[in-house]
């Protein structure tokens, strides 16, 4: 037979047992419970941290970037205010580079009117001689005049030299046949195109030469000069003997415009030159009028001085011999007076 206190034992056992159990599972349960909040709330606290840090390092690194494209925007804004400004300096020199386009065709075409015309041509050269004129201060009407007569003829220019001499000059500008040799395609055409030249320079030089610019009796040089107002046409000139023995033969000095600098440069050291001796034999003049005056100064004087020198010895003669003759009297009266004052007394 079983006993019932075991039984109640065992009941009570198993009912504590399984009460332990439910406790310890209700333990467990708010333990793990609690540790499961403790754990999110650590890991929200550190997700929270680790996103504030990265939030913080994304600022960071944001407003360095910011900085950044906000340096290159300012960079590039310069780049395109110059840019801009540098466009519109081109447009303005484009502009610029028309209008003196424009103005360089016009004046292209001006010189090509100039040139195909003898008159304009000649007047173009006397324009040349007279800017050299101007340089060395040669004054119209004194130094040079132009197109004066002389015996029926009348050169381009006349120049006033010293002693009341002239010098006579033509002035020519020969460009068609000259022209026409540079642009020759050919030695063939170079050479006759040469060949025309140098008969337009032969006739130039034989009609200079049957006018009166060269009259010495008539107070000229013994030469005349023809001016070819072309460096160019002159250096071509100058390389073709004949036309420089022709010129030898005819007295005429044939000058560019560099020559001509030259030969205005020397007129006018003579002009200054003679200027300068001109004033030196008035000076000399001038001294030699001072020098007589001086010497009748010094003979002047010199009678002054014998007369001041007679005066001062009578004068000497006169203060000795008066005044020992009126100390005389003067000492008798003085004398006559100590005698009546000791009387008195």
């Amino acid at each position: 037979m079983e006993n019932p206190f075991s039984l109640a034992y065992l009941i009570f056992f198993l009912i504590f047992l399984g009460a332990t159990l439910f406790l310890i599972k209700i333990i467990v349960e708010n333990l793990a419970r609690k540790a499961l909040t403790e754990n999110q709330k650590n890991f929200l606290d550190l997700a929270e941290q680790s996103f504030q840090k990265l939030r913080a390092s994304s600022n960071e690194d944001l407003e360095s970037k910011k900085t950044a494209i906000e340096k290159q925007l300012t960079l590039l804004n310069g780049e395109l205010d110059k840019l801009k400004t540098n466009t519109t300096e081109l447009k303005t020199n484009l502009q610029l580079s028309k209008e003196q386009l424009t103005g360089l065709t016009e004046t292209t075409n001006h010189l090509n009117s100039v040139l195909s015309n003898n008159q304009q041509r000649g007047q173009w050269g006397e324009r040349q001689a007279e800017d050299l004129l101007q340089h060395f201060d040669f004054q119209e009407g004194v130094n040079y005049n132009k197109q004066t007569s002389e015996g029926g003829d009348r050169p381009d220019f006349t120049f006033y030299l010293p002693k009341g001499k002239r010098l006579n000059m033509d002035v020519k500008f020969p460009i068609r046949a000259y022209q026409s040799y540079l642009d020759a395609d050919s030695k063939t055409e170079q050479d006759s195109h040469l060949k025309q030249f140098n008969s337009d320079i032969k006739t130039h030089l034989k009609a200079i030469a049957k006018r009166k610019y060269i009259n010495p009796a008539d107070d000229t040089l013994d030469y005349c000069m023809m001016f070819i107002s072309n460096e160019g046409i002159f250096q071509i000139v100058n390389q073709q003997q004949e036309l420089l023995d022709l010129a030898k033969d005819l007295s005429i000095v044939i000058c560019g415009p560099t020559s001509l600098f030259a030969i205005l440069s020397l007129i006018r050291q003579s002009i200054s030159s003679f200027q300068i001796e001109e004033r030196a034999k008035v000076i000399q003049k001038d001294l030699v009028k001072f020098q007589d005056e001086w010497e009748k100064y010094k003979d002047k004087m010199a009678t002054v001085q014998t007369k001041m020198d007679q005066a001062n010895q009578a004068l000497e003669e006169a203060q000795g011999t008066r005044t020992r003759a009126l100390e005389r009297p003067l000492k008798k009266i003085i004398s006559h007076e100590i005698d009546s004052s000791q009387e008195r007394s």
